[in-house]
């Protein structure tokens, strides 16, 4: 046995994938010259509800196995060892109850095993049916071999079986889990157009899911909308899909024009509906909107969930409403609903919002006298909360405590101690903890730890360090973004290496790099400080050129440069075209003028432009 699950298991492994595709048109257009109607030939016809052996220990078997294909089995040595008992057993049982010892195992999430067992059915000639392949078929689609699953469908064929329903569902479902959503949305269509079955709801809400989850409300609604035409009726399912994916777009009237669509047909709205409704309200402040959908809830006699009580929690939090966050948890508490750790955790995050950190810590030590274990995003709340009160040690406690509760820091955990120790001054100690805690302790870094590296160390005057780290990242295979270069640019300008900094500049071209509207910004500043006016209005004409608009700072940066190296010509040019394009002169521009002023210059261009536009 075990040898069939090693075999399986390096049969997943070397299989090609790159043709899904064409599989799919080619099975799709292949199936389409078979008959729908069952093969006369094949003398097994499956039996829904398949009744007990006359042999009292066949039919306690039986009972079992359809016991244990809802749950699974405990532990997966006794489903191997029921299997080969199966085997032993005269006469066999029916293929009905092996396809669910199959099917317990799929749902204790062992496909492999699933897939060894099958093939080691087909070498004993036990029979199988279409409920059998479909079970395979699903097997293989967790295990991410979707082509796999497209040669089942020709096995199916062959053994004169007509694929099903559950079948495409099945395929279809698994495209879009390998992010082949528009291959999935091909089958789909062809197996309309080919007649080869009709698509049932759940084939509609698995496609509408897909669409949502690539960002496309617009096209989800538009199928959503098609499904009456082609008789196929929505069920709660699917109005939760797509009213979820309006949400999250902040499309909330929508979603709410639907669930009065669903109550209109006689559609049951559930807690689902309603936590979805209830969080896109909350994302858009619509409060009052909020407590009547609570309120049409228990008329509905609908009970708020556990997620549903967490997502008013967090919103309240994320607002600063802390007072209407308690007063939620206690409710949910008096409703029998009791608080785990991720409303507590949105309760410390609340806290640490408004600056109350040691709030959040009561909050946290109650949390575990309830027995309610902290995870890592606890543990980051506090780190952060403290590392912005400025009490970096106690954040640092935190941290070592972590692995002592059995939980590994992240690299957000990380990112906040460093930048913590960058922000009090401690930059020697922000160095050491990156070298001996991330570095060496080979803490996968991303391009947000990236920045906050390189910023401390620009900002405290170690420029080239932060060239020679930023060499270390890139060799460990980190490709740096847009932002992480404009912070070296920044950095080695303003501690005097221009030359550097021009040379990181012009070659993000051949980084695959586009600068933006900082980046400019930032190198249009540089050559103000040197006093290179030529230069800078050369770089911030090209910026539109290359389709990058510059910002109000970007002008009001630019017009202090040329104010402070007495072009004033220049800049009357750039405050008429910052004011024509909506922008306002801000406080330190303003300043300048006045100072210059003050200093009696009698500049011709100088005195028209604050005649011009001073107060």
């Amino acid at each position: 046995m075990k040898f069939l699950i090693s075999n399986s298991r390096f049969l997943l492994h070397s299989a090609d994938s790159s043709h899904t595709c064409c599989l799919a048109s080619f099975f799709v257009i292949a199936v389409s010259h078979f008959s729908t109607k069952p093969n006369p030939n094949i003398s097994f016809k499956p039996k829904p509800n398949f009744p007990y052996s006359s042999n009292p220990a066949h039919a306690r078997l039986q009972h079992l196995l359809l016991e244990k294909s809802k749950v699974g089995f405990d532990k997966l040595d006794d489903a191997l060892q029921l299997f080969d008992k199966m085997l032993l057993m005269k006469p066999l049982l029916p293929v009905i109850n092996f396809t669910q010892l199959l099917t317990a195992l799929v749902k204790m999430k062992h496909y492999s095993v699933a897939v060894s067992l099958f093939r080691k059915m087909r070498v004993e000639s036990i029979p199988v049916n279409v409920i059998t392949f479909n079970t395979l078929i699903n097997c293989f689609c967790h295990l991410n071999r979707v082509d796999f699953a497209f040669s089942l469908l020709a096995g199916i064929i062959k053994h004169g079986f007509v694929p099903d329903v559950v079948t495409y569902n099945t395929l279809i479902r698994g495209l879009i889990s390998q992010d082949m959503l528009q291959e999935a949305q091909l089958l789909f269509q062809n197996l309309i157009r080919f007649q080869l079955i009709q698509p049932d709801v759940v084939t509609y809400t698995i496609i509408i899911d897909g669409i949502c989850k690539r960002g496309n409300p617009s096209v989800a609604v538009k199928l959503f909308k098609n499904m009456d035409k082609k008789g196929c009726r929505p069920n709660t399912v699917t109005y939760n899909t797509i009213i979820d994916c309006l949400c999250k777009h902040r499309l909330v009237d929508q979603a709410l024009g639907l669930l009065h669509q669903m109550t209109r047909k006689g559609i049951s709205p559930d807690v689902i509906t309603y936590s979805s409704l209830i969080q896109g309200l909350c994302d858009i402040n619509r409060w009052h909107d909020v407590k009547l959908l609570l309120k049409e809830m228990d008329v509905r006699n609908i009970s708020q969930n556990l997620f549903t009580y967490s997502i008013l929690v967090d919103a309240y939090c994320k607002e600063g409403m802390i007072e209407d966050a308690e007063d939620v948890i206690e409710l949910m508490i008096q409703r029998g609903r009791y608080p785990d750790v991720v409303t507590y955790s949105s309760l410390m995050d609340g806290y640490c919002l408004r600056g109350e950190v040691d709030k959040a810590l009561a909050v946290f030590e109650s949390m575990k006298r309830k027995g309610i274990l902290p995870n890592t995003f606890s543990y980051n709340i506090l780190i952060n909360g403290y590392c912005k009160k400025l009490k970096v040690d106690r954040a640092v406690d935190l941290f070592q405590q972590m692995p002592s509760e059995g939980l590994t820091p992240t690299i957000e955990t990380y990112s906040t101690i460093l930048q913590g120790f960058f922000h009090v001054g401690r930059h020697v100690e922000a160095r050491k903890f990156f070298m001996e805690k991330m570095i060496n302790q080979d803490v996968e870094l991303n391009n947000v730890t990236c920045r906050i590296l390189l910023h401390g160390l620009c900002q405290n005057c170690y420029v080239f360090e932060a060239l020679s780290f930023f060499q270390i990242l890139e060799s460990s295979g980190l490709v740096a973004d847009i932002q992480v270069y404009t912070i070296l640019i920044d950095g080695l300008s303003k501690n005097g290496h221009l030359e550097n900094a021009r040379s990181l500049f012009d070659n993000l071209p051949a980084k695959g790099l586009r600068p933006n509207v900082k980046t400019y910004t930032v190198m249009i500043q540089a050559y103000c400080h040197e006093g290179l006016l030529d230069e800078a209005n050369e770089l911030f004409r090209e910026m539109e050129a290359h389709d990058c608009l510059p910002n109000d700072v970007t002008y009001n940066m630019f017009i202090r440069g040329c104010l402070h190296n007495k072009n004033y010509y220049e800049a009357g040019v750039l405050m008429d075209e910052m004011f024509g394009r909506g922008f306002a002169a801000d406080a330190s521009t303003a300043s300048v003028l006045l100072d210059l002023l003050d200093v009696q210059e009698q500049d011709p261009a100088l005195l028209a432009l604050c005649k011009k536009y001073s107060p």
